[in-house]
């Protein structure tokens, strides 16, 4: 491999572990704003993302154990971030909904973030964005893999 390529890649490695960083402090804020703690609101955000999941849906997710995530639903649930219903076929098992109707105040917080991406991806034609959503998918899933392996270390 070039120098110039490890160079080029080494920086991008820098440049990707301090955007996520800097996007954790996004979220920080974010959650400070609303009264919640990071977890709780990276929580009410995976089940926007998702629609729904089940508590044990979210100890995989977030890495924390079952009765941290019950007291994190609970902490929701009281707040009116999420409410829990029944499974329509295993009515037994419980699932965790977003209540869509708090967006209003979460999506303002992220106003500037959607226009500041949108001006900066402005510059890039369909392909370079493919490309884009392929590293990101694949950075994410890295991720994913590697919270896990440190976990089960």
């Amino acid at each position: 491999m070039s120098s110039s390529r490890q160079r080029l890649l080494d920086e991008l490695q820098a440049t990707l572990t301090q955007a996520v960083a800097d996007a954790i402090l996004v979220q920080q804020a974010a959650a400070d704003r609303l009264g919640l703690p990071l977890q709780d609101f990276k929580c009410f955000t995976a089940l926007l993302e998702r629609g729904s999941a089940t508590p044990g849906e979210l100890v995989q997710r977030t890495g924390l154990t079952s009765g941290a995530v019950t007291r994190m639903i609970d902490r929701l649930e009281r707040a009116g971030w999420v409410r829990r219903t029944h499974d329509t076929v295993d009515r037994r098992r419980v699932v965790v909904e977003p209540i869509h109707s708090r967006l209003p105040e979460v999506e303002p917080l992220f106003a500037g973030m959607s226009r500041g991406w949108n001006a900066a991806l402005s510059d890039y034609d369909e392909d370079q964005l493919r490309l884009l959503l392929d590293l990101f998918g694949r950075m994410r899933l890295l991720a994913r893999e590697q919270a896990a392996a440190i976990r089960d270390a």
